[in-house]
């Protein structure tokens, strides 16, 4: 091969591969725009979940693969890795409700199987919630100092989704049997980071998870402060802005508290409030996330109880509920004779 060809073809080469990066590397900032600005944000306007946990799973290994040719993803990765995390810890809660019966059958070795399949899958859920939490740090550095980052309001959605995912992650991790050893004092750097943001602005969030500090903590509240009193504001609060998170907390507290009778009021509560205001339609996605997780826990209740979820249409219902009797009526009244 003569020394003409070989340079010939050599230039070709570099001719093509920087061709190809110069079509590559546009392409990686457009589907980086789109999904920013406009996937990300209808994502959150559907109440269609399992769509939605379908199109981040789909996407986000390609906007990832994209990071050498564009800036570091971290805002969109925050939010697709707490979408992820909820998606495969609704796996894991169907798992919960395999072992309750399982054990109520007596059947041990499905119960154990069950119980095997639960805890990786909260390990998926954790790996993917500290991943969104590492992306925030990121992005926006590490919360809980004395100092809170300079926000612009556009990014304090973020924020949000960064400390949330940080304290769901050390709650998944210990679910999971601590597989993923994610640090533990997150959880009070997560609850200190969402004080940098308006509770009312942010559907009572950051008020919710400081008392539910308080709630599992009592003394650490301040003198004359019920936390329980303080997180039913907060749940007031969620209830005005159509974005129930807040009502998701008040349920996992009580429970976690091992209070039956506040447990299934405020199961009872967030029922009642899907009645009366419709989700926020900027976020339907979340508030939809949030019935789903209360949904949860009601079903786990109810199957413990009857070896079956809550009927369909009776989320805020029990088994044990003292049925009212029908109303007798006289037909004539009816017909008016």
């Amino acid at each position: 091969m003569s020394f003409s060809f070989r340079f010939l073809m050599t230039a070709v080469i570099a001719v093509t591969l920087s061709a190809c990066s110069t079509v590559y590397r546009p392409t990686a900032w457009f589907a980086y725009d789109y999904t920013k600005t406009y996937a990300i944000p209808y994502t959150m306007t559907t109440d269609d979940v399992e769509a939605a946990c379908t199109m981040t799973g789909a996407m986000f290994p390609a906007m990832m693969s994209f990071t050498e040719l564009t800036s570091d993803p971290d805002k969109i990765a925050i939010s697709m890795n707490m979408l992820m995390g909820s998606c495969s810890e609704h796996t894991a809660i169907e798992e919960v409700l395999n072992y309750a019966r399982a054990l109520k059958s007596q059947d041990i070795n499905e119960a154990k199987d069950a119980r095997i399949r639960e805890k990786r899958a909260y390990a998926k859920t954790t790996a993917r919630q500290y991943a969104a939490y590492q992306h925030m740090v990121a992005e926006f550095g590490e919360p809980g100092g004395e100092k809170c980052p300079k926000l612009k309001k556009k990014d304090e959605i973020y924020w949000m989704m960064g400390n949330l995912s940080g304290l769901q992650a050390v709650m998944s991790d210990l679910k999971s049997q601590t597989t993923v050893n994610v640090p533990k004092d997150i959880a009070m750097k997560a609850v200190r980071g969402m004080q940098c943001l308006d509770a009312e602005r942010w559907w009572g969030l950051p008020q919710a998870l400081e008392a539910g500090f308080w709630v599992m903590m009592p003394e650490r509240a301040p003198e004359g402060v019920d936390p329980w009193e303080t997180l039913q504001q907060a749940a007031d609060m969620a209830t005005e802005s159509g974005v129930r998170l807040t009502h998701a907390i008040q349920v996992v507290m009580a429970d976690s508290a091992g209070d039956t009778e506040r447990l299934k009021a405020a199961i009872r509560q967030h029922a009642e409030s899907l009645e009366t205001t419709e989700s926020n339609p900027k976020y339907r996605l979340i508030d939809v996330m949030a019935t789903r997780q209360i949904q949860a826990i009601s079903d786990r209740l109810w199957t413990e109880a009857t070896g079956s979820r809550t009927p369909m249409g009776e989320l805020g219902t029990f088994w044990d509920d003292v049925k009212t009797p029908a109303t007798s009526f006289d037909i004539d009244d009816l017909l008016g004779e």
